[in-house]
């Protein structure tokens, strides 16, 4: 438990220090600078700056996609799964929110030079599992079909992730709380009018 703890640490500050320096730029002493502690400290947990992006970047990812899959292959209805998704990602988002501001601000290519993985497959294979829902619902006539489902799953996505990341600036970052009333609104955005939420929730 203390080493996952410690572990987490490291990782949230790698996370900072390459967001603010930059993968090229980022060293390990740097990383042990943020927490105040001497560079051979982290050679208990990594072995060396590579690790580190690997550890931040990846795993994550693979947590997040893993849990996707669980919620993909439950007996849930469309509407729950959906909403189970928006959940999860609510709480990826702040519980590993330095990660995610790396993702998207670093770029791709600067990444995938230093992880182990296809990065651009991982995140296909995740919002994969969201179109798998979306086009679950529309084959069952609970969602409208204006869009492909990997379109109308790529929209959902990109509001969830936008709306938290402008609810972090103003302060109301609270995961359940915006699920609570951001869950509704994706919903009905697929539904079309003439049908509640709630409804669509247990068909």
């Amino acid at each position: 438990m203390e080493r996952s703890r410690r572990e987490a640490e490291i990782y949230r500050a790698a996370a900072r220090v390459f967001r603010r320096k930059g993968l090229q730029q980022t060293r390990l002493q740097d990383v042990a600078d943020e927490l105040g502690v001497p560079r051979g400290a982290l050679y208990y947990y990594v072995a060396s700056r590579d690790d580190l992006v690997r550890a931040v970047v990846e795993t994550p990812l693979r947590r997040l996609l893993a849990q996707a899959r669980e919620i993909v292959s439950s007996n849930d209805a469309p509407a729950a799964k959906l909403a189970r998704l928006i959940a999860q990602h609510l709480q990826s988002l702040a519980a590993e929110h330095e990660s995610w501001l790396l993702l998207q601000c670093e770029g791709r290519e600067a990444l995938q030079e230093v992880l182990a993985i296809d990065l651009q497959a991982l995140l296909r294979q995740y919002e994969t599992c969201w179109s798998e829902v979306v086009a679950e619902g529309i084959e069952q006539g609970v969602f409208v079909a204006t869009t492909e489902p990997d379109v109308a799953a790529r929209a959902c996505l990109g509001l969830v992730q936008g709306v938290y990341c402008w609810q972090r600036l103003t302060g109301e970052e609270d995961p359940e709380a915006v699920a609570a009333w951001l869950t509704p609104l994706v919903l009905q955005s697929l539904q079309g009018a003439g049908r509640s939420v709630s409804a669509s929730l247990n068909t």
